[in-house]
């Protein structure tokens, strides 16, 4: 539903690494900007298809709004918004082939890389953003995986205000998870017992269905 909110996640099939280096992850991190439009015209497609290293954004509308993500050695979380008519699975369609392709070329592979169709959450009245976003955010923590020796990439830096690189959260979401705690200064102290109590629950329920990392 538009305007509605989606925890997504996906990993990969037999728990496998889906990012064998900083390069791979940060091609699928290009793509969750470069692939969130509704400009599929040929002439985009191409100019996506021949600039790999870089950020390039199309003319046309949003697909969603990326609230938070953090991308890790064998899965990820989204925390999206979508903007239009089945946004999300758009989206998702195109990241999930997109970085398959480049992936099974780069390593000589076949076959698919995550376990099957992604998985979304749609977010309700009683689990506010702040409580997911920190969830998404402080993941690699969950999983104790040390964000300096590992493969990680999330967007805990863009809310601190300390992301160096490329920003491709929506700069107005953030603020408005910043604002319903209070601000960046009560956001830091939040997030970090919100997210431990999130996790509690160590797997997550969809359709009747445990999804478990």
């Amino acid at each position: 539903m538009n305007n509605e909110y989606y925890h997504v996640f996906n990993r990969g099939v037999d728990k496998r690494t889906i990012y064998e280096s900083t390069v791979d992850m940060y091609y699928f991190f290009t793509r969750l900007a470069t692939l969130n439009t509704t400009d599929n015209s040929t002439s985009s497609k191409d100019k996506r298809k021949n600039i790999k290293a870089e950020i390039v954004l199309d003319e046309g509308d949003k697909l969603v709004g990326i609230v938070s993500y953090c991308l890790l050695p064998n899965h990820f979380h989204l925390l999206l918004k979508q903007h239009k008519a089945e946004g999300v699975s758009k989206f998702m369609q195109r990241i999930g082939t997109s970085y398959t392709k480049f992936f099974n070329e780069k390593y000589h592979r076949t076959g698919c890389l995550f376990q099957g169709k992604f998985k979304a959450n749609h977010i309700t009245g009683d689990l506010g953003l702040p409580t997911l976003s920190s969830y998404v955010n402080l993941n690699y923590y969950h999983h104790k995986i040390n964000p300096k020796s590992n493969l990680v990439k999330s967007s805990i830096f863009e809310y601190l205000n300390t992301e160096l690189g490329e920003k491709i959260c929506d700069s107005e979401e953030i603020e408005k998870v910043l604002s319903e705690v209070g601000g960046l200064k009560y956001y830091k102290e939040y997030s970090k017992n919100a997210s431990i109590a999130f996790a509690k629950n160590k797997s997550i329920t969809l359709n009747d269905e445990k999804f478990e990392f």
